[in-house]
């Protein structure tokens, strides 16, 4: 088959290059997608970890009555227990305000009584092979990973056709490939029908 050499240098230049810069997210993904399916032989039990703080320092309190959203508080979670505010989901309950936090492989709830002026926080970690895990999936991830991940995904995808057109000009190896991802497509789905029997 006949290709612009132009495509075809492009497409070398741009599979080299990009296979050096996905070599690292490959492994990445092909290692978390057999912990992900492993989940009971790789993860550990979780390190549960509590501490109290009494009494809190004086909040800024918002028209109710209840402590608001604020620089103060923002530095007492990340003094205290190390968390983000701008991360966490804040819930106000009467006298109580709550305070969720999750970040890959680990999760971290404080109960803040205003009344007992007291920090309850209870941080669970679920190990390294769970943070893994969940940065495979993007979960509670930040945003500039969730960019690394969309950014990956079309890489690969360039990555991929690139690779398919330098299979373009030799018809022989371009058959035999063709071959060998039919029948790889034909046990995929076959596995996939039988695995949903």
């Amino acid at each position: 088959m006949a290709l612009n050499r132009n495509l075809v240098n492009w497409s070398r230049t741009i599979h080299i290059y990009f296979s050096i810069c996905l070599l690292v997210i490959l492994v990445f993904f092909s290692l978390t997608g057999i912990t992900l399916n492993h989940v009971d032989f790789f993860t550990a039990e979780p390190d549960v970890t509590e501490k109290v703080v009494n009494p809190l320092p004086a909040f800024p309190l918002d028209d109710q009555g209840q402590i608001a959203n604020s620089p103060e508080l923002a530095d007492f979670l990340g003094n205290e227990f190390d968390i983000e505010l701008n991360k966490a989901i804040l819930t106000q309950d009467g006298d109580f305000l709550f305070v969720d936090y999750r970040t890959p492989g680990a999760t971290v709830f404080i109960e803040i009584d205003q009344v007992l002026q007291e920090a309850l926080g209870e941080t669970t970690d679920y190990g390294f092979v769970a943070m893994l895990n969940d940065l495979h999936k993007a979960r509670d991830s930040t945003t500039l990973w969730k960019w690394l991940l969309d950014i990956s995904s079309v890489l690969l995808v360039l990555f991929s056709l690139t690779g398919f057109v330098l299979l373009l000009p030799n018809k022989y190896r371009l058959k035999r490939v063709a071959g060998y991802s039919l029948a790889a497509s034909i046990l995929l789905t076959l596995g996939y029908w039988l695995g949903t029997l």
